[in-house]
């Protein structure tokens, strides 16, 4: 499978407006270096979904996009068939009932979905842009502090709640991947870097089991198809870090 990308700008608005037409299509608006986005994007590749991406700039956010798609000035977006979708924790359920048959979100296993949306619950990216914003360095440690406890939280789900996995596999439920890897391992993946880089904070240290996790989320093909090298989430978040 490849990753078939289109860039916004060069679409005319005959195009564009096709998009919003029950054209039995998928249309993804995103980009490649948002932790969001990525969820949405992993989650199209792993169920093996043609689709297209169209390429948002996210600094440079069209306002045509805004005005005539994506009110909420966010990506991911979805057109399926001509269905507006919006938000990338929804957007990837939505892709996962309609064309996955709701594996990732444990459809047909009630304790299997609510242990996942524990982890998914627990799992607060806010404490990663506090600490990547920070410029002010009496606070630096206790930011520090707080993305610590909110990575325990999460670790003690998969060591303590998902017990009975642990022999099994690398992800919370063992070796079956579900909408807590979807929904958490995109943003591990990019922050272990850019906080390391930016902050001097090891993101994964003390969470061994978060770390098979991750890892095993890594080597997955569809993930590697829709991320990009660490240089490339270091290179954008430094104007977060160092505005």
């Amino acid at each position: 499978m490849s990753l078939y990308i289109i860039e916004y700008t060069d679409l005319t608005e005959s195009e564009l407006t096709s998009f919003k037409t029950q054209d039995g299509k998928v249309h993804l608006f995103n980009n490649l270096v948002c932790p969001f986005g990525h969820r949405a994007l992993w989650t199209a590749a792993e169920a093996g979904i043609p689709f297209d991406m169209i390429n948002i700039e996210l600094g440079n956010m069209p306002d045509s996009y805004v005005e005539n798609f994506n009110r909420y000035h966010t990506v991911p977006f979805l057109l399926d068939n001509g269905y507006p979708v919006f938000e990338s924790a929804i957007v990837a359920q939505f892709l996962d009932a309609k064309y996955n048959n709701g594996e990732f979100q444990c459809r047909d296993d009630p304790e299997h979905a609510a242990l996942a949306q524990l982890a998914m619950a627990k799992f607060q990216p806010s404490p990663i842009y506090a600490l990547l914003r920070n410029q002010d360095a009496s606070k630096m440690q206790q930011l520090k502090d707080n993305l610590s406890e909110t990575m325990q939280d999460v670790e003690t789900i998969y060591r303590d709640n998902a017990s009975e996995y642990r022999s099994k596999g690398p992800y919370l439920l063992g070796d079956k991947i579900s909408s807590a890897e979807i929904n958490i391992m995109t943003f591990l993946f990019r922050f272990q870097y850019v906080l390391q880089h930016y902050r001097d904070f090891e993101l994964m240290k003390d969470v061994p089991l978060l770390q098979v996790a991750l890892d095993a989320s890594v080597q997955r093909p569809a993930f590697q198809l829709t991320s990009r090298e660490p240089e490339f989430y270091i290179n954008y978040f430094g104007k977060y870090a160092n505005p």
